[in-house]
């Protein structure tokens, strides 16, 4: 009996070793199909699957000033994300959610239902939006536990937060038409956002989902801000600090004049880097849809103006260059009224006898300005105007600029289209152009290529790409270049047309503009254009300054208007760069080509009074050093300067030819010879300042 028992033990052992075997068998072969044969494919399937319903955005690269500031950023918000399929009652879900997110419960109901694996319910939650939305998801959990005791998987499982990078742009308003904006997607819509999108956008990647013990999605491998996914950063020419100072002085100019709007352009003469570039009104890029386009387009430029009488510098500095005329070459201004023909006139505000090339500058006259243009011929005007880079794109990187309008003045139809053109009526420049040819001037008659943007840089900080200073092309000589600075700075002296342009201890090189605006295809007797150009210090310029304010009430006279702005921002912006003031040398200004036999006239803010329906062989022009200084009638006794600024002594002194020797800053508190002593010219007086008289 026992034997018999054994034996079927022994097979009981068996056929359970050899189910087990069996068993074992068929998990291995499975083991083996689904790992080695189908392993493969079935890791692309899930990896696919997975990167369709969790994708997340990439991050965009910096955008930092010349000094490392931060102008645009990426932040990171979190938008709630759903998996449609796998709601069953959406009607529950769409009403508890309205509330918390803000969203319509119909709008709500819809996305929750759409045959889709993957939607976004909402996106760039506030923090306020993104807490109340936690706070939900913790109190369903109750309901969501039930649920998983039932084996069901809970609707609020496929309902969950994913991490997106948001753009931000910190200094708010600053430089906000420079840089433009993007769409909720990363991508950039305006400015230098939108041309260097290739370069700042980040590259995508997938958020994978997973479920933990409980059933909960989770959300792993979230590298936001890695170098893989982040894009390169732009570094700027721009100064975030002279920025603001443009932006801030400009502003409240505009204020004071209770204008319609203004630019302010600043840019290194010798590099082309563009340091600030203002406008107002302004924009905040974190908040685009709130402003009109007008606003959001950087008119500097993309809009062309007519310059007016600035446009002067340039006629001038070609008949110059080529040798047509001579500073002191003397032409009849008419009496302020030129008669061209039964119906056309050229005015000048005030009336003018002879004046000197250089005093047709400093005075600002259109018919002195319209026989040098004459002088020079339509063919060599066209050729310096274009050198100058009139009429041609500047080869910035930004998108929309404007071409301007410069006619072809071998084609004008009539004397009176050619003479236009030498007071800056019936051209259009932007102000981009307007500046670069005028730094032109300041960097010894080399124009200059825009710099915007410096450096493309790696997220780890390696150096892409950079922008070096490239010169376009010669337009004058350096003769002419120097010149040119001399015959400007009268324009800032005493009689000229921008007496307040320069700031205490420095001299300024410039030129005043007043255009009458076009409306339809008339020019406006009510809204003008008031310009001030100028370069500082005027005899080695480090900065281009161009202040436009528009359709400014009260005054309109760029010199009354514009050139106080300039001061301001002029000021300001050498003190940030570290050139600070040195005594004025007496003697150095062409004081000789403001001796006006024609007429004399005290310090007045003239421009253009518009024409009625408005031209006139390679010469030498003598070393400005060795032209004497002839002063004015000389004082007969010792003036009080007890009050003044160190820049209103000297151009009182000079004027009546004595001589200044300045000890200190700040305002005049004493001085030898004193009030009232006789002098001679020549004497040398002694004056000392204090900044707390």
């Amino acid at each position: 009996m026992s034997v018999i028992l054994n034996k079927w033990a022994r097979l009981r052992v068996i056929l359970v070793g050899v189910g087990l075997a069996g068993f074992a068998l068929i998990l291995a072969g499975r083991f083996f199909q689904l790992q080695i044969l189908q392993g493969a494919q079935l890791r692309e399937e899930m990896d696919r699957e997975v990167e369709k319903l969790c994708p997340v955005l990439p991050v965009r690269g910096l955008i930092l000033d010349r000094k490392g500031v931060e102008l645009a950023i990426s932040t990171r918000v979190y938008s709630v994300v759903a998996h449609p399929g796998q709601i069953k009652n959406a009607t529950l879900l769409s009403r508890e959610l309205a509330q918390v997110l803000g969203v319509p419960f119909i709008e709500l109901k819809k996305v929750l239902t759409r045959a889709k694996p993957f939607v976004f319910v909402k996106r760039h939650l506030t923090p306020e939006k993104e807490e109340a939305f936690r706070a939900w998801k913790e109190k369903s959990e109750v309901r969501a536990k039930e649920a998983r005791k039932r084996g069901e998987r809970p609707d609020e499982d496929a309902i969950y937060l994913i991490p997106e990078a948001q753009r931000y742009y910190p200094q708010m308003n600053l430089a906000g038409q420079i840089l433009g904006f993007c769409d909720i997607d990363g991508n950039g819509l305006e400015g230098l956002e939108h041309l260097f999108n290739q370069e700042l956008y980040g590259k995508p990647k997938t958020c994978v989902n997973m479920l933990d013990a409980r059933g909960h999605i989770v959300v792993t491998g979230e590298k936001s801000w890695d170098p893989e996914v982040t894009g390169n950063n732009l570094v700027l020419s721009i100064d975030r600090t002279i920025q603001y100072i443009a932006e801030k002085e400009l502003q409240k100019g505009v204020a004071h004049w209770q204008a319609a709007g203004g630019m302010v352009l600043v840019v290194r003469p010798r590099t082309g880097e563009i340091l600030a570039m203002a406008q107002v009104p302004s924009m905040d890029p974190n908040l685009p849809a709130n402003y009109p386009e007008e606003a959001r387009r950087n008119r500097i430029l993309t809009d062309a103006l007519e310059p007016g009488s600035a446009f002067k510098v340039f006629i001038v500095a070609g008949a110059l260059d080529a040798g047509v005329v001579k500073p002191m070459d003397r032409f009849h201004c008419e009496n302020g009224v030129w008669h061209l023909g039964a119906k056309e006139v050229v005015h000048d505000v005030h009336p003018y006898g002879g004046l000197t090339v250089a005093q047709i500058i400093q005075k600002s006259s259109n018919i002195g300005a319209a026989k040098v243009s004459n002088k020079l011929g339509p063919k060599r005007l066209d050729d310096y105007l274009r050198d100058f880079g009139f009429g041609r794109k500047t080869g910035i990187p930004f998108p929309g600029e404007t071409l301007g309008l410069i006619k072809n003045h071998q084609r004008a139809p009539s004397l009176i289209d050619r003479i236009t053109t030498a007071f800056g009526q019936g051209v259009s420049v932007s102000v981009l152009q307007l500046t670069m040819a005028l730094a032109a001037i300041g960097n010894g008659g080399v124009l200059m290529e825009p710099i915007l943007v410096k450096e493309i840089v790696s997220p780890t900080g390696e150096k892409l790409k950079t922008f070096q200073p490239r010169p376009v092309r010669r337009v004058i000589s350096e003769q002419t270049a120097a010149t040119m600075l001399s015959i400007m700075e009268l324009v800032t002296k005493p009689g000229g047309t921008a007496t307040e342009a320069s700031p205490p201890g420095f001299t300024t090189a410039g030129k005043t503009g007043t255009a009458q605006k076009l409306v339809g295809r008339t020019y406006s007797h009510s809204k003008y254009n008031s310009v001030f150009m100028g370069l500082i210090p005027s005899q080695k310029p480090e900065l281009a300054i161009t202040v436009v304010v528009e359709e400014s009430k009260g005054a309109i006279y760029g010199g009354v208007v514009a050139a106080p702005i300039f001061r301001e921002i002029a000021g300001q912006a050498l003190r940030v760069l570290g050139i600070y003031p040195e005594p004025e040398k007496p003697g150095t200004v062409l004081a000789e080509l403001t001796n006006d036999p024609g007429k004399t006239e005290k310090a007045w803010n003239p421009e253009v009074k518009a024409v009625t329906t408005a031209m006139a062989a390679p010469l030498s022009w003598p070393n400005l050093a060795a032209v004497p200084e002839i002063p004015t009638e000389p004082v007969k006794v010792m003036p009080d300067l007890r009050g003044m600024t160190m820049r209103q002594v000297v151009s009182l002194l000079q004027k009546s030819g004595l001589r200044c020797r300045a000890l200190g800053s700040g305002l005049a508190v004493a001085q030898n010879p004193p009030p009232g002593t006789p002098v001679q010219p020549g004497t040398i007086c002694e004056v000392r300042f204090n900044p707390h008289p």
